[in-house]
């Protein structure tokens, strides 16, 4: 369940667990990459060595910085009225035009809300979200419009240290 006015899930036990597993998963990395192949007899001596170790934990830290701003960033949750709106003659199902455009605006049976086109209700984090992927565990929070960019960044940088273990 979300903590009020946060924005993202705090109370998710696999999310957390997904979450220490990767800080964990990447540390590991770091640690066998620098000792077990950089450090080696044979590699060690070589004007190569710091060129490596220096670019892989450039890496490492552009993933962990993308990744901590993907779990701490608000995804684009659509914010909860103040006071309690009346939908009674909105149950229909129809769309309701919003009063600043023509924007087909649906009301969200969960939150209760007015939600905007593309938004989705999480039914982790009990929100909608604007432009809403999905919800990952990896990141503990959705994956939404705010960010999105983020996320795709942490892929992007997870590539290069997952090649680095698997050679």
């Amino acid at each position: 369940m979300a903590a009020a006015g946060s924005g993202r899930c705090r109370r998710d036990p696999c999310g957390t667990l997904c979450l220490l597993l990767t800080y964990v998963s990447v540390g590991y990395a770091d640690y066998v990459i620098l000792t077990h192949v950089l450090l080696q007899p044979g590699f060690r001596g070589s004007l190569w060595c710091p060129f490596h170790a220096v670019a892989f934990n450039l890496i490492v830290f552009m993933l962990l910085a993308c990744h901590t701003r993907a779990v701490f960033a608000d995804p684009g949750m659509v914010p909860l009225p103040d006071t309690a709106i009346d939908f009674s003659d909105l149950r229909s199902g129809t769309p309701h035009k919003n009063d600043r455009g023509n924007e087909d605006w649906t009301v969200c049976n969960r939150c209760e809300t007015y939600r905007p086109p593309r938004a989705h209700h999480c039914r982790i984090c009990h929100r909608c979200v604007r432009r809403m992927d999905h919800h990952c565990p990896w990141i503990n929070n959705c994956v939404g419009e705010l960010n999105q960019k983020y996320f795709i960044q942490f892929l992007f940088y997870t590539g290069p240290c997952r090649t680095a273990i698997l050679d």
